[in-house]
């Protein structure tokens, strides 16, 4: 009786045990993933040997990634078409979004998720229209004599967080943390503690401690 004890005992916990934690040092499966839903269970769409002749590129930080001219030319135009599809892409267990910041006609490339748990981070670099008021002078008397408005573009850092129960997207804030983190009374209690500006300084710290309070499993 005590040894089929032990036996459905090891049964019932071996899925619970074969889980991982989901954080930056978990290996998501390499692939392509169509959306969010794919990546929270860790199932890609399909691998990534069904686009011809694979290849990428990654900046200086490793935080933005690119496919490579060699991978698009071995694309049709129905499948490069198919990219606007692609939700996300996983290589060597590190998971990239799909980013497109310019606009449908900007250059498309992918950013890594900088926090993995159960609130990530992400930042990519992004230009943005801003608009300036000029003053118009005489140009004789050089006195004021009306004014206009210019459109800049100028070089912004966009930050995001991201619930990885949903894939919801919203500004990296203070605001939109507390939204997301409010079951977490003891750490509300500190942030309220605080200063704005210290909360801002620390946000990023306060992410990965709620990360560490409320981890996320593998579905596996």
């Amino acid at each position: 009786m005590q040894w089929l004890v032990f036996v459905m005992s090891t049964i019932l916990f071996v899925p619970l045990n074969a889980q991982k934690k989901i954080n930056k040092g978990y290996s998501f499966t390499d692939g392509v993933y169509a959306n969010h839903n794919d990546l929270k269970m860790d199932k890609p769409s399909y691998p990534l040997y069904r686009i011809p002749n694979f290849d990428y590129q990654m900046d200086g930080e490793k935080n933005l990634l690119f496919l490579s001219e060699k991978s698009m030319s071995g694309l049709s135009d129905s499948e490069i078409k198919s990219m606007d599809n692609i939700w996300g892409i996983c290589i060597k267990g590190k998971p990239y979004m799909k980013v497109q910041p310019d606009g449908k006609d900007g250059a498309v490339y992918f950013v890594r998720y900088h926090i993995v748990g159960r609130i990530c981070y992400l930042y990519y670099p992004s230009i943005e229209n801003k608009e300036v008021e000029m003053f118009v002078y005489h140009p004789l008397t050089g006195s004021k004599v009306g004014r206009k408005t210019v459109v800049n573009r100028e070089r912004t850092l966009v930050k995001k967080l991201m619930l990885f129960e949903t894939g919801e997207l919203k500004a990296y804030s203070v605001d939109n943390f507390k939204n997301w983190a409010k079951d977490d009374e003891r750490l509300m209690k500190t942030l309220q503690d605080m200063t704005k500006e210290e909360q801002e300084n620390k946000l990023f710290k306060t992410i990965k401690i709620y990360n560490d309070r409320h981890p996320i499993f593998s579905p596996s």
